[in-house]
């Protein structure tokens, strides 16, 4: 009877002593060896650091010399402004625009946004080109509203020439320009 109540104490004390400290020393086991295997890319995280702030710097340097915004004291000047370069872009390719049509400017946040109604005419090739360096634009420009449609060809004329090629294209352009314009010059 004395030795079965003394495996009874020494079990007991075992569930209620022994038992917890074992798990509690496995769990910190298992903690340390995760800790230990991500210090490996902490540590090279760590040297990538000042390449990475250099990085930082550098494309914060130039992102603030990149213009971001249209030119001008009013939106007039500025809506002037993005025709001018429309026109310039178009010439480059060989576009030809019909007509211009200056579009109401919104408010957008600390922005106004100045768009141009343009139509358009000239080869697929033609149009893809200017859509192209209207997007790759300085500052950035929007293209919205895209509508292209086929001339049709006249009777008599023969396939292939350069009018069967043509296409007459609508297109809306947007750009912003800073709204820090004073309040008297807001419409």
């Amino acid at each position: 009877m004395a030795s079965s109540l003394a495996l009874f104490v020494l079990g007991g004390a075992y569930l209620l002593v022994v038992a917890p400290v074992a798990d509690l020393y496995s769990e910190r086991q298992a903690r340390l060896e995760d800790r230990r295997a991500v210090l490996p890319r902490l540590l090279a995280a760590a040297a990538e650091l000042p390449s990475l702030r250099a990085r930082v710097a550098q494309l914060r340097a130039a992102a603030s010399l990149r213009k971001v915004n249209l030119e001008g004291a009013s939106d007039a000047i500025a809506s002037a402004d993005l025709e001018s370069r429309i026109d310039a872009l178009a010439s480059s390719v060989g576009a030809t625009i019909g007509s211009t049509e200056a579009l109401p400017a919104e408010a957008r946040g600390a922005y106004r946004r100045i768009g141009l109604r343009l139509a358009l005419s000239g080869s697929y090739e033609t149009l893809v080109k200017l859509i192209a360096r209207i997007e790759a634009a300085t500052p950035p420009l929007v293209v919205d509203n895209l509508q292209i449609h086929g001339v049709l060809r006249r009777p008599g004329l023969p396939q292939g020439s350069a009018e069967d090629a043509a296409l007459d294209a609508g297109l809306d352009v947007f750009g912003f320009r800073s709204d820090a314009a004073p309040a008297a010059q807001k419409p």
